[in-house]
This record gives structure tokens, sequence and C-alpha cells, in this order.
């Protein structure tokens, strides 16, 4: 495929507008190559392609098929393919991912890679996405690198709604999509990879790609000290929002019941935290604030390294070697709270998100959340079973997590001090239970379990005697005793599924219950704010029992828009995003992310701000919390996880894209959730 002469590419301008060129042939030909997926429609003229999604379940949406004559699409000459997309709706936020693959889907050659935007009412904007060629990006044995594809034959191009959760909706997605193109051309006879043999080491001794280089990248020890100076002078003149009050509430709001403590209200038909002071309060937050977390393991992997920051050990620490440098001080821990703080305030964010360590919260002077435990493995859970969750009929878990708080608070002096904290606000219990398979779990364990005993015992007082159970449930236990000692999971009867969604729901309901009265008997002023559940997509007995004992409802959610997730959900309640991201590939990482948003740290950016904004308008969401402060190391915290997601880069130098996006948000987000509309920042 050769590049265009101008003649080429001048015809090509003349097609409809979206039906740009990439190579010698158009990317869009006929309307034939839009297929509707699913609950997707289709529409093609003079204008571009239009595609509606009123029901989101997986894959609705759209393929966009080769050109004819192609069993696949040809993009190797491109670093980029782009599109415009416009939201057609006049008052709905609307979300859209788009996905590459290549190889058969289920086989071992599969890959598949994605992106997507969030867009207000009337707005269009460009998706990006970089193409992860394999014949540029492949690494050597023994190496390590993002995930590539085979852009010479790439499958159908999708459009869907990724990991879906909002309800059957009519207009939930009405777009234009124009402009398709390939953008940055290369030549692959002539853009060639690192050589294998260059290739390592490929981590610099800074925790760096080593093979790539862009405008923060430390290069030298006098780099880290020259970026402290120059954001040292930077901080030293900023200020906090104007609009906020000393815990970072609405001061020029109403004035509403001060009690001293953060607590929740509904204001003019939408959920807030009240803060101490009586001021509105909306939390703009930061998880996982420490100086240094995740270390990147050596062993069986020396040759990866260019240079390790402390010889001899199993994992190298490079935050921690490079904010030694930084600071010129081996315990730099209170210079870099010092500037943390300073940060915060700087970049408008008002609340200390999860994990963040206690020897900061002490000296941050921050609204801040607590988690009490991720997920507590010596509690009682299913005897045999590896689910995230616990049997809260045993009556230890009850008795551990009464002492749960008492103990924490003894053990530690920041949570002692929660207690009585003006500025804490609340306590999460758990992250990421897995709720789900629980029952199927639970009729597999031995007959001792008391979760199985428990519901043996309401089954027998519903049905009298086995033969009855035998009936509805269409099995053949001899006894009771049979249905305790039985492994198997019964039929999907009506009657198994009532009495497993009612036992799911007592479940449930007890869980949460305790939790509540773990923190109530100690801390009653503190909010309890949930177990942070995986996405918006839930079971309705999980929604029901969180309304009741939770002050407010958490919930991770990794989408480019949750504007949309139905109010209903929550009960009249108000709900706090825990986690959500979003990242791109230009800063050397090999992962973007679990969103990833474009190409640049702008686009990157944007898709924070658009996310913000949808919360905000939200009627029941009281917050969101960015997860998380720092990118991960180049190959991986300790599961393998490697994202470039954060505030600051793995070196400690902030991506200023994304701080300036904080501080818009920081500014304008009171006057924004007043209004209730969703249209730009006010200049």
């Amino acid at each position: 495929m050769r590049r265009f002469h101008h003649s080429v590419w001048l015809s090509l301008l003349l097609l409809p507008a979206a039906f740009t060129a990439s190579g010698q042939t158009p990317l869009w030909q006929s309307q034939n190559q839009a297929q509707p997926v699913r609950a997707g429609r289709v529409s093609v003229d003079a204008n571009g392609i239009g595609l509606k999604i009123d029901d989101p379940e997986w894959s609705s949406g759209m393929q966009l098929k080769p050109p004819a004559g192609q069993t696949s699409w040809d993009l190797s000459h491109w670093r980029v393919l782009a599109l415009d997309v416009e939201n057609r709706s006049a008052t709905r936020q609307m979300r859209l991912t788009m996905h590459l693959s290549s190889g058969k889907r289920g086989q071992k050659d599969f890959r598949e890679v994605n992106t997507g935007i969030g867009l207000n009412p009337g707005e269009k904007r460009t998706m990006r996405i970089m193409l992860p060629h394999d014949f540029l990006y492949r690494t050597p044995d023994g190496g390590k690198g993002m995930k590539v594809l085979d852009t010479a034959h790439l499958n159908p191009i999708e459009f869907q709604l990724q990991w879906p959760f909002e309800d059957k909706t009519p207009g939930l997605v009405d777009c234009r999509i124009t402009q398709i193109r390939g953008e940055q051309p290369l030549d692959p006879a002539t853009v060639k990879p690192v050589p294998p043999e260059s290739y390592f080491p490929f981590i610099d001794s800074y925790g760096q790609y080593a093979h790539a280089d862009w405008p923060e990248k430390i290069h030298t020890d006098a780099d880290l000290k020259r970026q402290r100076e120059t954001e040292a002078r930077q901080l030293q003149t900023a200020t906090r929002p104007a609009g906020w009050d000393r815990f970072g509430g609405w001061a020029q709001g109403p004035k509403l019941k001060a009690t001293g403590n953060f607590r929740t209200e509904k204001y003019h038909g939408k959920w807030y935290l009240v803060d101490p002071d009586g001021r509105l309060f909306f939390s703009h937050g930061l998880d996982v604030l420490q100086p240094h977390t995740d270390a990147t393991r050596i062993q069986g992997h020396e040759k990866w390294f260019a240079k390790l920051p402390d010889a001899g050990q199993p994992n190298a620490d490079f935050t921690d070697h490079d904010l030694q440098i930084k600071y010129g001080e081996t315990n730099y821990y209170a210079d870099f709270y010092r500037t943390l703080s300073r940060r915060l305030e700087a970049w408008g964010i008002n609340t200390v998100g999860n994990w963040a360590r206690a020897d900061f919260i002490a000296v941050a002077q921050t609204p801040y959340a607590m988690q009490l435990t991720d997920y507590h493995h010596g509690w009682p859970g299913i005897q045999g079973s590896k689910l995230k969750f616990y049997d809260v009929f045993d009556p230890q878990y009850a008795a551990a997590m009464a002492k749960l708080l008492p103990e924490n608070a003894r053990e530690d002096a920041v949570t002692r001090r929660s207690l009585t904290d003006p500025m804490c606000i609340g306590y999460f219990i758990d992250n990421e239970l897995k709720f789900d398979g629980w029952i199927k779990e639970l009729l597999k364990a031995p007959a001792t379990q008391p979760g199985k005993r428990e519901w043996a015992n309401r089954l027998r007082h519903q049905y009298g005697d086995i033969k009855a159970l035998n009936r509805a449930w269409k099995t053949d236990y001899a006894d009771w005793d049979a249905f305790l000692n039985g492994k198997t999971v019964p039929a999907n009867t009506e009657a198994f599924k009532k009495d497993s969604d009612e036992f799911m729901a007592a479940t449930v309901d007890r869980y949460f219950s305790i939790c509540r009265n773990a923190i109530k008997k100690t801390a009653p002023q503190r909010l309890y704010l949930g177990c942070r559940l995986v996405g918006f997509r839930q079971q309705a007995c999980l929604w029901k029992a969180a309304a009741r004992y939770c002050d407010v409802i958490s919930v991770n959610a990794y989408s480019y828009s949750v504007a949309n997730c139905n109010p209903a959900n929550f009960h009249d309640k108000p709900a706090l995003v825990g986690e959500f991201h979003f990242g791109t590939y230009d800063r050397g990482m090999f992962s973007a992310s679990l969103c990833p948003a474009g190409v640049t740290q702008t686009e990157r950016a944007k898709a924070y701000e658009r996310f913000m904004q949808g919360v905000l308008v939200h009627p029941n969401l009281v917050g969101a919390h960015w997860f998380q402060f720092r990118d991960q190391p180049l190959t991986g915290r300790w599961d393998g996880e490697g994202y470039q997601l954060g505030f600051v880069d793995i070196a400690d130098t902030p991506y200023p894209e994304m701080t300036a996006a904080a501080r818009r948000i920081g500014e304008q987000m009171y006057r924004y959730r007043n209004a209730g509309k969703l249209t730009d920042w006010t200049p």
C-alpha cells in the first residue's frame, strides 16, 4: 500500500463525511460495511453513519466490516485510527467504546484493544486509538511490552457499550460517526522496532521505559531536583478554590444544619454530603495517596533493568529511590507529605480517598475516608471455596466484625483519632466482594457450614418435609441430612430460583447490617460507606440491602460515563463512585488502564472532566474518587496490573493536563451540580 499522491488525497476529500480514506482505498466504501449488532440500529447517509442503541446488552451496537473484496482490515500504515463522534441527544450524556481485534475469538491468537469516549449533549469530538502494531511493538522472548495486534489483518471494527450497566432506555445512545481516518502515516517496510539485541535492558534507572522519550521524562538526578524546585515555586503561589470553606464544602452555597460531623441530606432533589459546618459537600477525591506503593519484581528478570536502586533485594521500588533523590534525603516523608497536601489544594481535590497512608491523613488537614478492611481472609468463608465473600451466618464472623473498628483504633493512632475527628467522612468495609456464585458455593459446602445449616433450617420451616422440597425443586434428597451433605447444585427450577433469591437477599441483608452495627456502635457519628460494589449491574437484593444499611452506597465504576445509571437502584439514597480512571500510551507505559482514552494526555484529561460532569448531574451521586494517585510500575504490581492511571508518574512528576482538569472540576463542581445541566464548564 503506497502513500497518497496529492491528487488521490484531494479526490477522497470529495467523498461523504464518513468516508475518509486510509491507504489507496477509503476506509468506507459502501453502506453494507456498517452492520447493526443485536439491539443496535444503523443508518447511513451523506452526513455519516447514524448509530442508536436503546438496549445496552453485551455487543449491542455496530460492526464496520472491511471494504468489499477484503477479508480483514489493513491499518498497518497508520499509527492512529481516528473518527469523529457526535452526540445527537440534546439532554443526555453518552458513552461509546470502540474495539479492535485480530485473530479468531476463542483461539490462542485472539487479541483485543479498545478505547472509548464520553460526550455531553450535542458535543462532537474525535475518538482516537493508538494502533498496537505487532511488527513495531512486539517484544523479544523474555521481555515485556504492550498487547499487540496483527494490524494488517484486523477483524471488523466494533462499537458498543463495554461492561453495560444502563437500563434499556430510548435514546440511550444516539450518535453520528464521521471522518473515519488514519492519522500519522507510517511505512511498515521502513519503520523498525527496537532490535532484539538492543531491547534489554528496557527499564532505566528511574523505573521508566528506556526506549521512548516524552516531555516530562527524567534523564538525570538533576532533572528530579529541578522538577521539585519548579513545582515548589508553583505551589507556593497556588491557592485552594475560592468558593470552598475549610473542609472543601460550598462556602457560597446554602447553610444547612451543622452537626460537627459529615452527614448526608437531600437538597433540592439532589443528594449531598454536608460538611461539619453545614455546607454542601461534593467529594472530589484521590485514592492511594502514599509516597510509594508497588515495587517491581526482580527475580528472574534481572536483564530488564539498566540499574537497580537497591542491589540484592527481591523487588525494586523505583519511586522510593526517585523520591530520595528528589528530596535529597533518605527520610523524605515529611517533606513529601507537605508537598502532597499543597498539591491537593492546588489541584482542587477535597477528599483523601481509600488506601491513603495513615501518617499522611494525620497531617493532611483534608477530609478523608478510611478502609477498615479490604477483605479479611482469616474470617469465616465457605470451606473449600476461594469466593471472596464471608459466611455471615457463622457466629465467628459477627464477633470478628464487632471487634474490627475497636481493634484498629487500639492499634493505630490515626484510626483512633478518626472516631472523633470531624475531618473523617466515614468508613468503607471490604472492597469488590464477589456476591455472585455464593449460593452455588454454599450448596457444595460441607454439612457443618453455618450458612448451609441456616438455609436448611429456613427451608425446613418453609416446606415442612423433604418431599415437599423435592417436588418444588425437582430433587431427590432422602432427608434433610442428605441436603446438608449434598455437593451438587439443583436444576434452576422456578422454585429453586425463588428460594435461592430469598436466601441471598437474607444473606446480604445480614452482611450489611452487621457491618453497619460494627461502625455505629463504636463511631455513631461516622458514615458507613459500604463495600465498594463492582459496577452498577448488581442483584436487586444487593441494592436494596445496601440502601437499607449504608449511609452512602459505594460503587467502583470503570466507564466513560455513569450519568445514565438508574437512580432507582439506590432506593433514594446517596452513592459514591469509589474508583474510576482513564489512561493512554503516550508516556511509555505498556497498558493504558481499564479505560483507555485517546492517545494524548489532553484527551485523557477531557475524559476525566466528562466523567465528573456526568457524576455531578446525577441526583444520587455525592462524589467520585480517582484510582489512583500514581502510575503503577511499568511491568506491573504484585498481581501484574501495570496501568498508566496516575496524577503523577513513577518518578513523581505530575501530569499537568490532569492537574489542570482537576482544578477546573474543583472550582466549578458546586455551581455545576446546583445547575444540574450537562454543558461545558463556565469560562
